[in-house]
């Protein structure tokens, strides 16, 4: 069962096209389709495109910073998430939980100091690329 957390980082939306490479997950209400590497291989998926999808989305920020002004977004619309925008909903010890449109484990690269980031502060960030779903029926905490 999962925690409140673990609750508040799930990615909700629908699966578009998958295969053992690249899993694209449209966002309901808005124009993104973030294509994204899966955990697990394709046919391990057994949710079929088209229909709804959810699981954690990690990715490994280049560096972060806080922002003034603004509010969340990824670019490019539809691609790989290479610069985004959000708030953060948590922190954790060498990562953080930000809102950019759909919730996303951003990991900070070494020498980034994790404490000076707070809940509800925005931060914007280039992407490396990479950044992974992992869907809910094969989640396990890593």
């Amino acid at each position: 069962m999962p925690t409140d957390i673990e609750s508040r980082a799930l990615a909700r939306g629908i699966l578009a096209e998958l295969d053992d490479e690249r899993l694209v997950l449209a966002l309901p209400g808005t124009e993104y389709r973030l294509y994204l590497r899966p955990t697990v291989s394709a046919a391990e998926i057994t949710t079929p495109p088209g229909k709804r999808i959810s699981g954690t989305i990690r990715a490994t920020a280049l560096r972060m910073y806080p922002a003034r002004a603004g509010g969340r977004f990824m670019e490019p619309i539809w691609g790989e998430p290479r610069i985004v925008q959000g708030t953060i909903l948590a922190v954790e010890a060498g990562r953080v939980l930000v809102d950019v449109s759909v919730p996303m484990w951003v990991t900070l690269q070494e020498g980034q100091d994790v404490t000076r980031l707070a809940e509800g502060q925005m931060v914007n960030f280039y992407v490396r690329s990479g950044a992974s779903f992992c869907p809910i029926e094969r989640w396990k905490e890593t």
